[in-house]
């Protein structure tokens, strides 16, 4: 019974352990909201050194964000020259806004790099990123049996994948139409999404 007592005991003190650490945090967090994320923007905490140089990216970027040792960094639109901690970081994202003639919201987003996409902030120096246009589409065609499968890829510049959207959502599938030289063969296929 004495062994069973001293186990809720020391189970019970290892909780309030636990509970005080969390408010603590939390309370460090609110009084120190330039080093929370705020999914914006992220001040890092620490700073080796005070290294620090300057991202520039291309004037069509609306939003940037890439991975670093000192967390994940938002750059919005209008700041394309940006002040970072010096050290390595790799893309997570970019975005490029437009509005059609009709007042459509169009998007291309580029994501899933992979970790072969590093680039480096030296310190006192400008590092001049390249992401978003131009944008690559192909079509890919496979046999399969007596049939033929189309497949439709958007890329970026960097190999990553790029997500086109108007007003959030995807736009209608494209069309493929084929003709043979002579027009004997004159068709326009939907494509469908999935």
């Amino acid at each position: 019974m004495q062994n069973k007592n001293l186990v809720a005991l020391t189970a019970g003190i290892g909780l309030f352990g636990v509970f005080a650490i969390l408010i603590a945090w939390v309370g460090m967090a609110a009084s120190n909201p330039e080093d929370m994320q705020d999914g914006k923007s992220l001040t890092p905490a620490v700073v080796v050194d005070g290294a620090y140089g300057t991202i520039r990216l291309p004037e069509a970027i609306s939003r940037f964000e890439a991975d670093g040792a000192n967390g994940l960094v938002t750059i919005e639109a209008g700041k394309q020259a940006q002040r970072l901690p010096a050290g390595q970081y790799h893309i997570r994202s970019w975005k490029i806004e437009r509005k059609d003639d009709q007042g459509g919201a169009w998007a291309l987003t580029g994501q899933y790099f992979g970790q072969n996409n590093p680039f480096e902030i030296k310190d006192a120096d400008e590092t001049k990123l390249d992401v978003g246009e131009p944008i690559i589409a192909t079509v890919d065609a496979r046999n399969v049996g007596s049939s033929y499968e189309f497949n439709q890829v958007i890329k970026g510049r960097h190999d990553e994948i790029v997500e086109l959207t108007r007003n959030g959502a995807r736009p209608q599938p494209p069309k493929l139409h084929i003709k043979n030289k002579d027009s004997t063969y004159d068709r326009t296929f939907s494509f469908q999404y999935g």
